[in-house]
């Protein structure tokens, strides 16, 4: 557990105390979720001064403008109390100074405002292309478009594009250029998603071949209903791809029999702040079809079905838990 949050860290700035212990119940409650004990302390803490709470709705702020604690950021939290004082000091920074005023080339989401193309959490949005090719971005996506007379290339930064082709006469190859490597098109229409050490493609018509970036690894083509991960240095196995995967585009998660904790990741995607799910209601199972723009509404009609328990902390902090 972390220090007492309402104890500042030793030379803080006295205008900074306030934000400081809001900071400090912050990374606690993102460490794991808060008991009853903590609650009840935090809802005190939080009401025994107007300042509390200002500095309270300032994380809450944060947290809209910049999607949730990156991940790494999370992890180290979870890992000692002297890394869980270095999240403390970035948050103290990002509190200080804006968002962004954030060095924007250390947090790719920021850095991607500069994208060509580019979604917010939760936002989806389709492209037409000069060659008569179609784009969709998913939530929180990043593209650049590189036409030039030896090539039609899409750059994705992060997220999640289905791509159809267009103009089956032009002679131009069309590539997809990811963090581990490139996906030529030789079809018409495919998925690819930027993974945090991977990417993930699945073709639905047609095929596609895969290059990692390594220049000894070997390519593989995919065809329709394969999806496969690769990474920098080679292609894993083929799976089944189903058209169902990327219902997305018109703003559903279908599942079957999948486990629940998949399923509130793939929800977290399409909002802002934390959505955590304790392992062992993680592993109940799940299937139908959500609505991505009324998650609240999924989360609820879940809580009726499974025995599960939906704690919100606040707006942008809900936490999940097996009942009984």
């Amino acid at each position: 557990m972390l220090d007492d949050p309402g104890q500042p860290i030793v030379g803080a700035l006295p205008e900074r105390r306030v934000f400081e212990a809001a900071a400090s119940w912050y990374v606690q409650f993102q460490a794991e979720p808060p008991t009853a004990a903590q609650r009840l302390a935090w809802q005190r803490w939080l009401d025994s001064d107007p300042a509390h709470l200002l500095a309270w709705n300032h994380l809450e702020n944060l947290q809209r403008n910049l999607g949730a604690m990156p991940g790494d950021l999370a992890q180290r939290a979870l890992a000692s109390p002297r890394r869980r004082r270095q999240v403390l000091k970035t948050l103290l920074i990002l509190g200080g100074t804006g968002y962004l005023g954030w060095n924007l080339q250390s947090h790719s989401g920021l850095a991607n405002v500069w994208a060509d193309y580019r979604t917010r959490t939760g936002q989806r949005k389709g492209i037409d292309l000069a060659d008569g090719s179609r784009i969709e971005l998913n939530t929180a996506t990043a593209i650049d478009v590189l036409f030039d007379d030896a090539q039609r290339l899409i750059r994705v930064r992060e997220g999640e594009i289905l791509v159809r082709t267009g103009k089956r006469g032009d002679t131009r190859p069309f590539f997809v250029e990811t963090a581990e490597g490139r996906v030529q098109a030789l079809g018409t229409r495919f998925s690819v998603r930027q993974l945090p050490s991977s990417t993930r493609v699945g073709v639905l018509e047609d095929s596609v071949s895969l290059q990692p970036a390594d220049p000894a690894a070997q390519s593989r083509l995919l065809k329709a209903g394969e999806r496969a991960d690769f990474s920098a240095h080679g292609v894993g196995p083929s799976q089944a791809y189903r058209a169902a995967e990327v219902a997305w585009i018109e703003g559903q998660l279908i599942v079957l029999d999948a486990p629940l904790g998949e399923v509130i990741d793939e929800l977290a995607r399409y909002r802002p702040g934390v959505l955590q799910c304790e392992a062992r209601a993680a592993r109940l199972r799940v299937s139908g079809a959500f609505r991505l723009d009324a998650s609240d509404l999924v989360l609820a009609n879940l809580q009726a079905t499974l025995p599960i328990r939906v704690d919100s902390f606040t707006r942008y902090w809900v936490s999940i838990k097996h009942r009984g």
